[in-house]
């Protein structure tokens, strides 16, 4: 007789990927002979840089194949710390630093830590499809605010402003959006921010992983640089920003 295991309450209020099933099925139409383009999983088309891989093999010639600690080692935040200097004018301590293995780990890592049940994660539409499920595994409630094309996909401080209650645990933003591209102004930013700060209890988590990818006569600005404590800040940086860094 088999047994069907058991899964938690957590594990089942989330769905699987889809990015990763879009992923799936481009692979296996790719395997049947069609020829598609696959607007899935965001990965570039060419091969990791030569030098990011010697780097790589000459860490491990030097050793570094030891545990680290949790939250990464000082020269790699020290590098992280310079390049918010650097880049985006933000000075953090050191402490206020941790290093993990990507963003949806960062993301996670942050919501169930912070996420108790009845608690409300504020995501602005069109988004990244991971967001809601984390908030949900962690409890959480998801609250979408609908940006239409109309509003060329971006919500506006008055909708932001509507849908924070008492029970607004986080606010997940992401410019430039994955998926609609939408990217905000400095001067959009400091009218959200200007929301924020009237609302002390709410933190904000600003996923700034396409900050170089942009196509436009467009300047990054993260939400970070409108807002200030007591929002926290949880900033997802970028592959490229590291790398640079």
């Amino acid at each position: 007789m088999s047994l069907k295991p058991h899964t938690s309450a957590a594990l089942n209020r989330i769905q699987p990927s889809a990015t990763l099933a879009m992923t799936a099925r481009v692979t296996k139409l790719k395997a049947d002979g069609v020829d598609v383009i696959g607007l899935s999983a965001g990965e570039p088309d060419f091969d990791t840089p030569d030098f990011v891989k010697e780097a790589a093999i000459e860490a491990i010639r030097g050793g570094q194949t030891k545990y680290t600690l949790v939250d990464g080692t000082v020269a790699l935040k020290e590098a992280i710390r310079g390049k918010f200097r650097r880049d985006n004018g933000l000075d953090f301590g050191l402490d206020q630093i941790t290093v993990n293995v990507g963003g949806k780990h960062t993301l996670f890592n942050a919501l169930v830590a912070t996420v108790d049940p009845g608690d409300e994660v504020i995501i602005p539409a069109p988004y990244w499809v991971s967001y809601p499920d984390i908030v949900a595994f962690a409890g959480g409630t998801p609250v979408t605010i609908e940006a239409s094309a109309a509003q060329n996909y971006k919500i506006t401080p008055e909708q932001l402003d509507a849908a924070i209650t008492a029970k607004t645990r986080w606010i997940i933003f992401n410019s430039p959006s994955n998926p609609s591209g939408a990217a905000y102004s400095p001067e959009e930013l400091d009218a959200l921010g200007e929301v924020i700060r009237r609302h002390p209890h709410v933190m904000v988590m600003t996923d700034d992983m396409y900050e170089h990818v942009w196509y436009a006569d467009f300047a990054f600005s993260t939400l970070a640089q409108s807002t200030r404590p007591p929002t926290a800040i949880v900033g997802v940086a970028s592959a490229a920003d590291l790398i640079a860094a």
